[in-house]
């Protein structure tokens, strides 16, 4: 009886046409009572310094009336954590940044709101570049639950004058890269660092990619360690085994893979267009940028990383917050955010269709590798390989104490991990 009366309570109220969210707890942008929809936003910046953010959320605020965003940013290296903790209590914000790869501990937990009926009915869906919606997506699974915002590709620094002073043409196939790397080391100089440490199995799974492996199958099934892949990887564990990376190469983080290049000590470098400044201000015109080198030489993939938004489940104003996160997604403010200092690349093709990303080679290369990228399955082992197990399991092979099989056997095996 309690049900039917407040049910009648609310066909009373939405017949009469006030602006309320509703009896059930709100999901609407309508305004409440007189003012509008307040909705929170969580991020992390890679550079606090930078203003932008917040400079959106005032544009957002002042181009309607029905909603209001406020952000709160939180460190990277708690963010995480956080976010897990805040959306198990239903404590957490309505709608917040991500990584493609934490939806495998988001999603099938029932953390995040489904949003393919959201996506379905948004003008701005076609605008997106087509083969980034599977960031948002679990493997083997249609449900978009993160909406692509900004991301980047990785690709091949190479120094044109060390090429040049060895007669050797822009490396194209996994071979050329082994092959220069041998011809330009010579005890004071290395081909390439393998990047065991902090951060390395990006800079690894781009490779494997670009080898022809894959992380699942068409199916959704880890398929890391099929043929290609073991294939990929045996070149790859040869740069160290064969002393064709720099000493530390082993276990060093990016910040001294980008030292060894910069300074002269490689000739070559794995990484994204995050980088792109930094090596052009010490190399200038003796650097160059090519696709990442394939298993033949033609056209592949490489690794992507995308920096999504969701909507989280327990929030009761997820048409508000679809609405902000979607607004993001449209060429003025996407253009900004992707021009600022801590922006990356735009997943909208309107905005890749315009400068710089048309008259900087470098950028384009990443730009064009976008359509066929691809990025760290979302699997619950997914957090823990890239935090802490591809280091030990990778560097064994590194340092010839595992068999490059069986190390990438090991890697898909807590890949698979449920």
């Amino acid at each position: 009886m309690k049900f039917r009366k407040r049910v009648a309570t609310c066909a009373v109220l939405l017949a009469a046409a006030l602006a309320l969210t509703g009896c059930g707890g709100g999901d609407s942008t309508s305004a409440q009572g007189s003012g509008p929809v307040e909705i929170r936003y969580w991020l992390w910046q890679d550079n606090p310094t930078d203003t932008t953010w917040n400079e959106l959320a005032t544009e957002f605020n002042a181009s309607q009336q029905k909603v209001k965003v406020t952000v709160e940013v939180i460190p990277l290296d708690q963010y995480q954590d956080k976010l897990i903790t805040a959306a198990a209590n239903k404590a957490g914000p309505d709608a917040a940044r991500s990584k493609d790869w934490w939806l495998g501990q988001f999603a099938p937990k029932g953390m995040v709101a489904d949003l393919t009926a959201d996506v379905d009915g948004w003008a701005g869906k076609a605008d997106v570049t087509p083969a980034l919606w599977a960031t948002g997506q679990l493997p083997g699974d249609k449900k978009i639950y993160m909406l692509p915002h900004q991301y980047t590709t990785l690709y091949l620094y190479y120094r044109k004058d060390y090429f040049k002073e060895a007669g050797l043409a822009a490396p194209k196939s996994q071979q050329d890269v082994l092959d220069a790397a041998a011809k330009l080391t010579n005890g004071k100089r290395f081909g390439l660092d393998v990047r065991g440490g902090a951060g390395g199995q990006d800079q690894w799974a781009a490779w494997m990619l670009a080898g022809g492996g894959d992380f699942v199958d068409a199916g959704g099934a880890v398929s890391i360690n099929n043929d290609a892949a073991k294939k990929a990887n045996a070149f790859y564990v040869r740069l160290a085994t064969d002393k064709l990376t720099p000493p530390g190469s082993v276990t060093a983080a990016f910040a001294q893979v980008k030292t060894n290049f910069t300074t002269g000590t490689t000739a070559m470098m794995i990484h994204h267009p995050g980088s792109l400044a930094d090596v052009r201000s010490a190399l200038g015109d003796k650097v160059g940028v090519v696709p990442l080198p394939t298993v033949d030489g033609a056209p592949g993939a490489t690794l992507g990383s995308m920096s999504g938004n969701i909507v989280l489940s327990s929030s009761a104003k997820k048409a508000a917050a679809f609405q902000w996160i979607s607004w993001l997604d449209t060429a003025g403010p996407m253009k900004k955010i992707s021009t600022s200092s801590g922006g990356q690349l735009p997943v909208l093709a309107s905005v890749a269709a315009q400068a710089p990303y048309t008259e900087d080679e470098a950028l384009k290369v990443a730009v064009k590798a976008a359509e066929t990228a691809k990025t760290w399955p979302a699997l619950p082992g997914t957090a823990q390989l890239a935090a802490k197990d591809w280091q030990t399991i990778e560097q064994q092979a590194f340092l010839g104490q595992l068999s490059s099989d069986a190390a990438v056997d090991q890697i898909a095996g807590i890949l698979d991990k449920k």
